[in-house]
């Protein structure tokens, strides 16, 4: 069987290819290394206006389409309708691996089922339980409580460690909290004009930037606008945040994937609610994996626990590929 496992837009959000790259992994060692192909978002993930593009993907000479990420929502209604329509007339299969939820409500989970239950989905694996449970009983197809793709990251790359003491702040510019430790306990406040640090709890602050590549304006160069703090580091691709996330004494960030990645090659993380986003049901994925705590301070993963997730969720795709 030939699987296309739709993702992309690191450019947009390097959050995006820390799951990629260990979905990828995953399907690669039950569907074989030549069986798989990573294939691009198409463009109305992002820019929801573009009509004049190459149908790329209903034309692939492929069996089976694996849509992910936060993607049980309206706009992946809206974005996909046209692609499933057609690879349903070519008879081609459908799956949904490390999925979660946007708005998190019955209303969002009853109309995003009505549209999966047209198409042949040959199974669903969430990445949150609280996605499962909205899910469960309203798709006709199999449905699996799995965890988020990212924690198979470890598996899938090998990068460098930085050699090199400092803490991680992942957060955009004007959310970017004043974080420190009192008494063993870790406190943060965020100012209407941040303050940022150069040393926190005696280490020095490293920034990573997940932000999109900003166009030019007028006069100003957009170089300042992606480096805009001292000691920040920012690419298109992952393998430098890996290393840096990798290394560091500790980790704070109000980006979901940023806390996962850095977890699951074996740092602590905190999550920081800051941005808008970092308010929604993406920071599930942390309940599911048995750190509630992330919230209130650093955290690391039990790699035990983990270890059984992933063995159970690889059964799970094993089986389905028998029984095809």
């Amino acid at each position: 069987m030939r699987v296309g496992y739709i993702g992309g837009f690191w450019a947009t959000n390097i959050g995006n290819s820390f799951y990629n790259l260990g979905a990828l992994h995953l399907l690669k060692k039950v569907y074989g290394e030549d069986n798989v192909y990573f294939i691009p978002d198409p463009p109305q993930e992002y820019w929801s206006k573009i009509s004049n593009d190459y149908k790329m993907i209903q034309n692939l000479d492929l069996d089976l389409f694996i849509i992910t990420g936060p993607s049980l929502n309206t706009w992946h209604i809206d974005v996909f309708k046209p692609i499933f329509d057609e690879l349903l007339k070519k008879e081609k299969k459908l799956a949904y691996l490390s999925v979660g939820a946007s708005a998190y409500t019955e209303e969002e989970a009853s109309l995003v089922s009505e549209f999966i239950n047209n198409y042949p989905v040959e199974f669903i694996i969430t990445r949150d339980e609280t996605t499962y449970n909205l899910y469960k009983d309203k798709v006709n197809t199999k449905i699996y409580n799995g965890i988020c793709t990212s924690m198979f990251l470890n598996d899938a790359v090998n990068v460098p460690i930085v050699n090199d003491d400092y803490i991680v702040s992942n957060f955009s510019y004007f959310k970017e909290p004043f974080i420190w430790n009192e008494s063993g306990e870790w406190k943060h406040k965020h100012t209407f004009i941040p303050k940022f640090q150069k040393v926190i709890n005696n280490y020095k602050v490293v920034r990573t930037n997940n932000s999109f590549f900003i166009p030019s304006f007028p006069k100003l160069h957009k170089g300042k606008l992606i480096f805009n703090r001292d000691n920040i580091y920012y690419s298109d691709l992952p393998y430098g945040y890996l290393s840096i996330l990798k290394s560091a004494k500790k980790v704070f960030s109000d980006r979901v994937h940023t806390c996962a990645a850095t977890l699951i090659l074996g740092g602590e993380a905190m999550y920081i609610k800051g941005s808008k986003r970092s308010g929604d049901g993406r920071k599930n994925i942390f309940s599911r994996i048995g750190l509630e705590d992330i919230f209130e301070r650093p955290v690391k993963l039990d790699f035990n626990f983990i270890k059984e997730e992933k063995n159970k969720m690889e059964q799970f795709l094993d089986d389905h590929k028998k029984n095809i």
